[in-house]
């Protein structure tokens, strides 16, 4: 008999009371935090951290503890945690479950990355369209506030430690972390390049260390079991497990937890499979900023270079899988309207390229020419005829090499690998303006 998978994330999930301190105290929570404070260093935190092999989970995959060690070596005080809670785009959704589910375990991730960066402050941005997690993070922070674990002096270790609750601007290039940095100080939420980074220059002008919800909640796991815990599980290079928003065309749609280098396939089984009388056609394994694999790639294993071969990418955990009833051009055409509407604007390539894909890719929807409705036109104006295909490829590469950040870069490449792989589905479209399937994203 095979073993169950470890899933630690969802069995803490699963306990009951975590919405209140003396629940998540009575689950086992707090006690990393006490064993850091009273029977470690932050150097000690930050070598575990950094032993265990815990790599970001909001899509850069860069090595936590690196990043804490780059806090704590630069100029300071002060010193910022940020906590990015701008989870969006198609499928986002498992930080909001974990939000809702167990504040206090972010909570006290968040402290704990406080304590080994040395920083005194953190800031926690929750997107304004998840007013549920907002309501129970900001409660949450009052009650740990009044159990005495927040404030100065924590425990008598002489660690001061003290946080806010900011509504993020809720805009999909927020969740990049220096366009989240820009938000959060009350500007316009522009990335901008890097160097310098956050942890050199962040909040401010000072220090950050910037993580997202996921990440921060690993924390407290690892100071408790031991950075040997968490090695033992999953891939070698990528240890530990991942959360995954799992949407789309499947029976059970929800968050899965499942070891690193676990195939796609495995994990869409676990959401109940194909739809009755459906299969599989190509699945997005990081959402809209991953590419479409096919059908007899879902052996692929959900790890960074695995993806990376197949010209995808994790992303940030979420995965929508497409049955063969969907019509790929329909589903291109909703993915360029979503990148045109959350461009930010910065550069001309991504404000210009996005709308000039989504102006290609509407033009030869055969739904549109029938029902006379043309957006953004006008009404009673003819269609103007297609462009030809063959610029959609040349737009895409435009984009992803003249973009400034990397949302802009990324816009064609989920519209890029469904031109590949359904060729004929586009070709209908283009050459007879005809849609093959009749029923699209249903």
């Amino acid at each position: 008999m095979s073993q169950p998978l470890p899933r630690p994330l969802l069995d803490h999930l699963s306990q009951p009371g975590l919405d209140s301190w003396e629940g998540y105290r009575k689950a086992g929570g707090g006690k990393a935090l006490e064993k850091a404070l009273t029977g470690s260093t932050p150097e000690g935190v930050r070598a575990d951290i950094l032993a265990s092999g815990l790599r970001g989970r909001g899509g850069s995959a860069f090595p936590t503890g690196e990043k804490l060690e780059a806090v704590a070596r630069a100029g300071g005080p002060p010193r910022y945690v940020l906590m990015n809670g701008e989870e969006g785009g198609p499928g986002g959704f498992k930080d909001r479950y974990l939000l809702e589910g167990s504040p206090f375990l972010i909570l006290e991730g968040l402290l704990l990355a406080g304590f080994a960066s040395e920083a005194g402050h953190g800031i926690c941005v929750i997107r304004r369209s998840a007013p549920e997690a907002l309501g129970r993070f900001r409660r949450s922070v009052e009650q740990l506030r009044a159990a005495g674990w927040l404030g100065a002096d924590i425990m008598g270790s002489g660690f001061s430690f003290d946080l806010t609750v900011e509504i993020g601007a809720g805009v999909f290039c927020c969740g990049e972390e220096t366009a989240l940095l820009e938000s959060v100080q009350g500007r316009r939420g522009h990335p901008h390049p890097r160097p310098p980074y956050p942890s050199e220059q962040g909040f401010q002008g000072c220090p950050t260390f910037v993580a997202n919800v996921e990440t921060l909640a690993n924390l407290p796991l690892i100071v408790d079991r031991g950075p040997e815990w968490f090695r033992g599980i999953g891939l070698a290079d990528e240890p530990g497990t991942r959360l995954f928003g799992v949407s789309g065309h499947v029976k059970v749609p929800g968050v899965y937890e499942v070891p690193t280098g676990t195939p796609v396939g495995d994990v869409l089984a676990l959401a109940g499979g194909p739809r009755d009388g459906e299969r599989f056609a190509a699945v997005l394994p990081g959402g809209a900023v991953s590419a479409f694999l096919p059908a007899d790639a879902l052996d692929t294993p959900l790890a960074a270079d695995s993806l990376a071969a197949r010209g995808s990418c994790l992303g940030s955990g979420a995965i929508i899988a497409f049955s063969d009833r969907c019509c790929f051009v329909q589903v291109a055409q909703r993915l360029a309207a979503f990148f045109e509407q959350e461009s930010c604007g910065k550069c001309t390539p991504c404000r210009e390229g996005t709308k000039k894909l989504r102006e290609m890719l509407e033009s030869v929807s055969s739904a549109k020419r029938k029902n006379g409705s043309e957006p953004r036109r006008g009404a009673g104006k003819e269609v103007p005829p297609p462009r030809p295909a063959a610029i959609l490829p040349l737009l895409i590469e435009t984009l992803a090499r003249t973009s400034a950040c990397g949302l802009g870069r990324a816009v064609g490449t989920a519209i890029g690998s469904a031109l590949t792989l359904f060729p004929d589905e586009f070709a209908a479209h283009f050459q007879r303006h005809e849609c093959p399937k009749h029923v699209c994203w249903s």
